[in-house]
């Protein structure tokens, strides 16, 4: 909030809307007084609690930032005037940097495969029209939520965050995928924004990660019309993704999750080394366990 707040150009209003929370959220957030608006909601999780916040908003457009993320002070300055160049764009998205309480990462743009933004119109500091965008973002998501400006009616017209993905991982890129086959997309390549990463589990992120993406794609094809046309391709990335999660989980011992996404392959792996994995991750308790020590081994080896 405090980011928000220090805005070279100021923000028109901010709303808050705290989602359930049951500790002394609402006490800190009075100290901010009349200069948020505060909205106070039954836990339903962060898409509703997006979608509530957009109901509230009374301007054409709307920033996101997640809880404990922080906006840059110049990216409503940025932003403004990449709406007054190109006032056909929908959706704004703005490149950011990962940060936790002990270092900072480099932006996200700087990991883009090479050519990510070849064909787009470029101006100073963003860029419009990035061809065969479905498609890129296949192989490299660099759209958060955090950093993003959206006009409200194209929002509504889309129906706002799908609650039904609440608590899968990577919720907000089923939505990102309807932005991208109904509207026009901008992104603001200064890092605008800095997104906060919880000092935990980075396998059981990734996994989780993998793990939803692969979801979300596979229902983007039964429900989003753009997605027919790259049928092969989201095929071949849910395939990719699971096998990613299936050497994470088989790699931390966490067999169920292992068995599971083995389950779910469109067209199974066919390699030994999968074959193993699969079949090891079946076997009973302390044999499983025994093999699978053995393949750790020899892997680290």
């Amino acid at each position: 909030i405090a980011s928000a707040l220090a805005q070279e150009s100021g923000f028109a209003e901010i709303v808050v809307v705290d989602d359930g929370s049951t500790d002394n959220t609402v006490a800190r957030l009075a100290a901010f007084g009349d200069r948020i608006q505060l909205i106070r909601s039954a836990r339903g999780g962060v898409q509703q609690a997006r979608n509530i916040g957009v109901a509230a908003c009374s301007t054409p457009y709307v920033a996101f930032c997640d809880s404990d993320d922080l906006l840059q002070p110049t990216f409503t300055k940025v932003m403004l005037r990449g709406i007054g160049e190109h006032p056909e764009v929908d959706a704004w998205y703005a490149n950011f940097f990962l940060f936790s309480s002990d270092a900072v990462d480099r932006e996200k743009l700087e990991k883009a495969p090479e050519g990510f933004l070849n064909g787009a119109t470029r101006g100073d500091d963003y860029c419009v029209n990035i061809p065969n965008l479905y498609e890129r973002v296949l192989k490299f998501q660099p759209f958060f939520p955090t950093g993003s400006v959206i006009r409200k009616t194209f929002y509504q017209r889309l129906g706002g965050y799908d609650r039904r993905f609440n608590g899968v991982g990577a919720e907000d890129f089923e939505f990102l995928l309807r932005v991208i086959c109904n509207g026009k997309l901008g992104y603001a390549t200064l890092p605008l924004a800095a997104v906060r990463k919880h000092d935990h589990n980075d396998s059981k992120d990734t996994l989780r990660s993998l793990n939803g993406e692969a979801e979300i794609l596979e229902y983007s094809l039964v429900h989003h019309p753009g997605a027919i046309q790259q049928r092969a391709a989201i095929r071949a990335s849910v395939d990719q993704r699971r096998r990613q999660a299936f050497d994470i989980a088989y790699a931390r011992g966490d067999f169920p999750s292992a068995i599971y996404t083995a389950a779910h392959f469109s067209v199974a792996p066919t390699d030994s080394n999968f074959r193993i994995k699969k079949a090891i991750s079946n076997f009973p308790g302390i044999m499983r366990d025994m093999a699978w020590r053995l393949t750790q081994s020899v892997g680290h080896h």
